[in-house]
């Protein structure tokens, strides 16, 4: 049977936080990823121009021929994932509910902090996702797009970052959240800076952890795993020099490359069902 791989999809770079914890726990699943750089960031775009950016990102996707798509961007979870699971026969996964899952899993006093894009925060995804698991859970929500251009601009230590990002994080002080969800896949990369910001006594959680269980799950029970070593695909439509730089860096691969795609072109062949 030919070996399929696993799509992964994102605005630009953060999604591969997800693709690293993918590698370290499905070492032999073959992994394609495609950022929208080009386009970036999503959380400032209407719902309906992510819709579509999202389509356009699983469509090229699909034409390699993924078994299982992961949507590695918060954003375009909260405006594409159901639209995408009705067109698509093949499973799907966003990041807000294992995210959500997470957090509730983590805090003890019921008190959960968000912060993500703007397009993310007004949507309510995650303070909805998590009334409906637990009504006695308090969300606060606080849009940090900056953090995204920031990460872009590989940005993400210093005593510069550390001083836009305690300004940016300070709304949190009288929260009284113990957790914190990173919620927006780029965020990750900002975790000690975001980590010292809001202090030892806050727990940050990356849904990217329970996104890939979430994805393991998949696998298992649709009989979709694979026992030979994986490879590893990337493309983005922006530029690949600035991508390549920050995917070398985080998933310590200085070899990697990647390939600049044009994704508006691509032949669209319509839902699967």
């Amino acid at each position: 049977m030919k070996k399929q791989p696993i799509g992964f999809m994102d605005s630009g770079v953060g999604g591969l936080t997800l693709v690293k914890e993918a590698r370290k726990r499905l070492p032999n699943e073959d992994m394609v990823f495609i950022g929208d750089q080009a386009r970036l960031p999503y959380g400032e775009k209407p719902a309906a121009t992510v819709r579509e950016f999202a389509w356009q990102m699983a469509n090229f996707l699909r034409h390699q021929e993924i078994k299982a798509l992961v949507i590695a961007c918060n954003t375009a979870t909260a405006a594409a994932l159901p639209d995408l699971q009705a067109q698509l026969a093949i499973p799907v996964i966003g990041v807000i509910k294992p995210g959500s899952i997470a957090a509730l899993q983590t805090t003890h006093n019921q008190r959960v902090g968000v912060i993500a894009t703007t397009g993310t925060i007004q949507s309510a995804a995650y303070s909805q996702q998590m009334a409906a698991l637990n009504p006695d859970v308090q969300v606060t929500g606080l849009a940090a797009p900056q953090f995204v251009t920031m990460i872009e601009a590989n940005q993400r230590h210093g005593q510069a970052v550390q001083t836009i990002v305690n300004q940016i994080l300070q709304p949190l002080q009288k929260s009284e959240i113990d957790t914190l969800v990173l919620g927006c896949t780029h965020f990750p990369l900002l975790t000690t800076a975001i980590q010292t910001a809001v202090g030892p006594d806050v727990t940050l959680v990356n849904p990217a952890v329970q996104a890939i269980t979430m994805l393991e799950e998949v696998l298992t029970q649709q009989q979709l795993a694979t026992t030979t070593p994986g490879t590893l695909r990337m493309y983005t439509t922006g530029s690949v020099a600035a991508f390549e730089e920050i995917a070398q860096q985080w998933l310590a691969q200085p070899d990697l490359t990647a390939q600049q795609v044009d994704i508006q072109k691509e032949k669209n062949d319509g839902p699967d069902r």
